[in-house]
């Protein structure tokens, strides 16, 4: 066996979304599982140790701790958030909250142990996963979310204010009722919460960064406060901006002069709105598609993308750039996503545009595994082409087998016969393969159904999903039909794009058919997801249309499953009417 270059790559707590990557690299080939805890603990957004998830990248490779070449982390902390990367004493670092933390690395002890930036991680993750890296030309990197690390000690040093909010009990702050309130809180602390970066080679270098709060704390503040969606629910208010009006007099837009330069400060602006008398309503047991707040989100939506896209395009004058990749939380935000294609990539601004399918900090131990290989150890081998489908090839060992022991059986005709249950209007759990890195359940730990009913969307709610009415479902459809029934005549493999729906067809797949004639697509090509797209072809031969509903493969409030006794567990526990692992089939008796 030639030399081995390895790299675990490790975001930890007590951040949410703990989870690792290991990428190693033999005999020239350059290898790579991740996963993020939660997928392992079955806690969503879990923010414990990622044990669990470092053993199955260890296990991966068959490798121990101390045979590593390198550990990158990413832990939020006061005293190294500023520094682009640096080795620390592993098992005696003084800043370790966790007693598991010091143990792993003590069992790690010979190997160098680095702590990285947080923005610089989601940086790396846009731009060693994709191949711009091998021609030496320019990348813009844009990254932006809720916060990143906090620089120095927070405090000292010339930045700007960051605004944040906090959940208090009216009876502390002095108010008469004892319901829980929302307050605005001024930190004067140095947080980093957008950056441009631009990649050159294997070189990544920091442009520019905004210390001030910005639109991605903005937007979450949105979702939980005025919304009352909760922590980690952006999604939500995605999808509820379609039944609202952006141009609603009871939201005025943001001053243009706060879309100038890498700060954009909605929250401040928000800081003396509220200071100056002016309050809004904070929903607690409404309808969400109640007119205030749905115009409220559909706002929010509007200044979002005028934040995204002020700030996509200073990536590219910043860096003379003709391509951008885009990592972060607010990368997830398919409608941005779907602007900066259409503003930039279309008119021939850009000449490429990626999306890290793992942009939020699920993604930052990717990330670190890369930059520790690129960047630390100066590895050559281009990234694989494989760039979602990480998950550890131990969770889908053997699937077919377990499921017969659980009362399925191998089928022969399995494309036919799922494409039957579909068509009469079952819901089929769909699990192959080695699981997607990132929170999109992309064909591999799906759950399948079809589009045309009208009753679809309210019945796979009701029987498995139980999540709330507004939210839609994602069409998938074969790479090459996309443009028939779609606005999008390119690929969108990782669901990162919004679309609309041609309205010739709305009628014929409503299901997935958005409030405002949206669908958050994907299209399967042969090569990443050869059965799923054999039975898409399937299902077009016999309705025309050959679009599937898929949605993740979990109940909701739980993670997507990983193992296939995970599929099996949730198969048994809902109202899922058919199972898939491999090539075997239960079904579930009328």
């Amino acid at each position: 066996m030639g030399k081995m270059k390895a790299v675990l790559g490790l975001r930890l707590g007590p951040g949410h979304d703990t989870g690792a990557a290991l990428v190693c690299e033999r005999d020239g080939e350059l290898r790579c599982v991740a996963i993020a805890q939660e997928r392992l603990s079955r806690q969503k957004n879990s923010r414990e140790f990622p044990e669990h998830a470092i053993q199955a990248c260890l296990g991966e490779f068959g490798l121990e701790p101390d045979q590593l070449d390198a550990v990158v982390f990413e832990k939020t902390n006061w005293a190294y958030g500023s520094k682009w990367y640096e080795q620390v004493p592993g098992a005696h670092w003084e800043h370790w909250t966790d007693p598991k933390e010091r143990a792993f690395f003590a069992s790690a002890a010979e190997t160098p142990c680095y702590f990285a930036n947080h923005h610089l991680l989601h940086a790396a993750s846009a731009w060693h996963t994709t191949d711009w890296a091998m021609d030496g030309e320019p990348g813009a990197l844009l990254v932006i979310d809720g916060r990143g690390s906090t620089w120095g000690d927070g405090k000292t040093g010339p930045g700007g204010q960051f605004h944040t909010f906090r959940e208090m009990d009216a009876e502390s702050t002095g108010e008469q009722s004892l319901e829980k309130i929302w307050k605005m809180v001024l930190f004067d602390h140095r947080v980093e919460t957008q950056s441009i970066f631009v990649g050159r080679g294997r070189t990544i270098e920091r442009k520019e960064v905004s210390l001030c709060s910005g639109v991605g704390l903005f937007y979450a503040w949105l979702t939980e406060c005025v919304l009352g969606f909760g922590h980690m629910h952006a999604g939500k208010t995605m999808g509820l901006a379609a039944y609202g009006q952006s141009q609603s007099d009871l939201f005025e837009p943001f001053p243009d002069e706060l879309f100038d330069g890498i700060d954009t400060d909605l929250m401040g602006y928000i800081y003396e709105h509220l200071r100056a008398g002016k309050d809004f309503r904070y929903r607690t047991n409404e309808d969400p598609t109640d007119p205030y707040f749905a115009d409220a989100a559909a706002w929010g939506q509007r200044e979002l993308l005028r934040a995204v896209m002020h700030l996509a395009r200073r990536a590219i004058e910043q860096t003379g750039a003709r391509r951008l990749g885009f990592a972060g939380g607010v990368a997830l935000n398919v409608v941005a996503n779907r602007q900066i294609h259409d503003e930039l990539l279309d008119t021939g601004k850009i000449d490429d545009f990626f999306v890290q399918p793992a942009a939020s900090d699920a993604g930052l131990a990717l990330g670190a595994a890369l930059f520790g290989y690129y960047n630390i150890l100066e590895g050559i081998a281009p990234f694989q082409k494989n760039q979602v489908y990480l998950g550890p090839t131990r969770s889908a060992q053997d699937a077919a087998a377990l499921l017969v022991e659980h009362g399925g059986k191998r089928e022969q005709e399995l494309i036919e016969r799922v494409a039957d249950l579909l068509l009469d209007g079952k819901i089929v759990g769909w699990f192959q393969g080695r699981s997607e890195h990132g929170p999109r359940a992309l064909g591999a730990r799906s759950i399948l159904c079809w589009p045309r009913p009208d009753w679809m969307k309210d019945h796979i709610n009701a029987r498995v999903k139980h999540r709330e009415a507004f939210r839609p479902f994602a069409p998938i459809v074969q790479e090459e039909h996309a443009s028939e029934a779609f606005d999008a005549d390119f690929a969108v493999p990782y669901m990162l794009v919004n679309t609309m729906v041609r309205e010739q067809y709305r009628e014929r797949i409503p299901a997935v058919t958005h409030a405002d004639g949206s669908g958050r697509l994907q299209t399967v090509s042969s090569t990443s997801t050869p059965l799923l797209y054999d039975l898409l072809g399937e299902i077009r031969a016999r309705d025309g249309v050959g679009v599937l509903l898929n949605t993740s493969f979990n109940d909701n409030g739980e993670p997507i499953v990983e193992t296939v006794e995970d599929a099996i567990r949730c198969f048994q526990s809902t109202n899922i009417d058919a199972l898939v692992c491999s090539d075997a089939l239960i079904v579930k008796p009328e």
